[in-house]
């Protein structure tokens, strides 16, 4: 009895001193930093959302988005301030170093957070809204612009509306969140303080870090108290193939990307076997289309394009003299400035390539690939194929002298006499079939 009493002391002394051990403070774990410079396309749209999943699962006392963006898609925009909303570590978002900006889609992310930073010398807004895809609405010019005006006045509205909406739920001017999307307006990080826009000013992530210390942040029931320089950093970048996928995420990649693959193709297509050239033409589309996915991209330019650079093409394969490879060139050029929303600066290719590809072109199907074409067409002058048309003497019966030999005939000689002249009309096997020249 004894025993089994000293037992269970022994364990209720137990429990007692884990009880007694002091717990980990609420946001003790480590910060986690994430950081994109470029446009804000899909691949830095999963790089965020994951990174935020992965703080959470980290147990992190608050997430770090240090970025340098002119702006982005929408849509992917969207995304990043849903996960933002819906993250339950406090975001700080910090738009440096400086001489950075957070124009356009920069702008709804920085509203969105829950402490927003500058460092000087940096700059946001500029938030107005574009089309994308370049649509055309039916019904004549007159409709058409009305129509136009119509889909973009309520494409401003939402967008206005979203602003607004962040910016109140996070006590931001709202005014001026609406101002920057209906007007474009942008602020120095100095105003952007003054205005409200933003929490703080820090020269960089160490002086920030100092700044938030004590701070308190709200999020859903629970209320965080910053104390980020006591806790250990953790950086969380971009992978290889992320920063990869984001690099080719380009307009003027992917239209170089897009001309290098058709090249490719249509050298091979000139040209006997499947080499290296098939090769690197199908892997250059594949990289192309991967990046025209996640750009506005307009389909009647993508269309111009493909079709300019199919003229060229057939022009080597069925003779057209030219008329086909000026057509196409002229088909090129104009879709290669319609291949992206127009109203999108960040989303155009540029005019320099656009004139470097479309001459390239011209000199490519015009000089080489034509050159190639004819070597390929040309009447073999090696092996049995070149002795065919090739002119023999008769040197006896059955038998013909031919590039420094003799050969034996199959037919053709009847009437022929030695010394006459024949033309090899076939090789069969090591005999020919000749007749008399006329």
């Amino acid at each position: 009895m004894l025993k089994k009493w000293t037992l269970f002391a022994l364990g209720g002394l137990g429990w007692a001193m884990l009880w007694a051990q002091p717990q980990p403070e609420p946001g003790a774990g480590p910060l986690y930093r994430l950081s994109f410079t470029g446009t804000v396309d899909p691949v830095v749209k999963n790089y965020l959302v994951d990174g935020l999943a992965r703080a959470r699962d980290g147990r992190a006392s608050a997430v770090l988005i240090q970025m340098d963006t002119p702006g982005g898609l929408l849509d992917a925009t969207r995304d990043i301030v849903q996960a933002i909303l819906n993250s339950s570590l406090p975001v700080i978002v910090y738009v440096g170093p400086a001489g950075a900006r957070a124009a356009s889609a920069g702008v709804f992310i920085t509203l969105a957070a829950d402490v927003a930073a500058m460092a000087p010398q940096t700059h946001l807004g500029a938030a107005h809204p574009v089309s994308v895809g370049g649509g055309v609405v039916p019904g004549g010019k007159e409709s058409d612009e009305k129509s136009n005006a119509v889909m973009e006045e309520k494409a401003v509205s939402d967008t206005a509306a979203y602003a607004r909406s962040l910016a109140a739920a996070k006590g931001r001017d709202p005014e001026w969140a609406e101002k920057a999307v209906r007007q474009s307006l942008s602020l120095t990080s100095q105003e952007a303080l003054k205005k409200g826009v933003v929490d703080l000013l820090a020269d960089d992530e160490t002086s920030l870090l100092k700044s938030l210390t004590g701070r308190t942040v709200k999020k859903g029931d629970t209320t965080f108290t910053l104390r980020l320089e006591q806790v250990p950093l953790v950086s969380h970048e971009m992978t290889l193939l992320q920063r990869w996928l984001h690099t080719i995420a380009n307009p003027n990649v992917a239209y170089l990307l897009l001309a290098l693959g058709f090249y490719a193709l249509i050298y091979e297509f000139s040209s006997p076997g499947i080499g290296l050239a098939g090769i690197a033409g199908v892997i250059c589309l594949v990289l192309a289309f991967f990046s025209l996915q996640v750009l506005p991209l307009n389909y009647a330019g993508l269309a111009l394009v493909v079709a300019g650079l199919i003229m060229m093409g057939l022009d080597i394969f069925t003779g057209a003299h030219g008329l086909l490879i000026f057509g196409g060139s002229v088909s090129l050029a104009i879709g290669s400035f319609f291949l992206f929303d127009r109203d999108q600066s960040l989303f155009r290719v540029s005019w320099l390539l656009v004139l470097t590809v479309v001459g390239t072109s011209l000199g490519f199907f015009g000089v080489v690939v034509r050159s190639l074409w004819k070597l390929r067409r040309k009447k073999p002058v090696t092996g049995t194929e070149g002795l065919v048309g090739q002119r023999a003497e008769v040197r006896g019966e059955g038998q013909v002298f031919l590039e420094g030999a003799l050969w034996s005939v199959e037919a053709g000689l009847e009437n022929a006499q030695t010394g006459d002249h024949v033309v090899v009309v076939n090789v069969l096997g090591n005999r020919l079939v000749v007749r008399k020249e006329a």
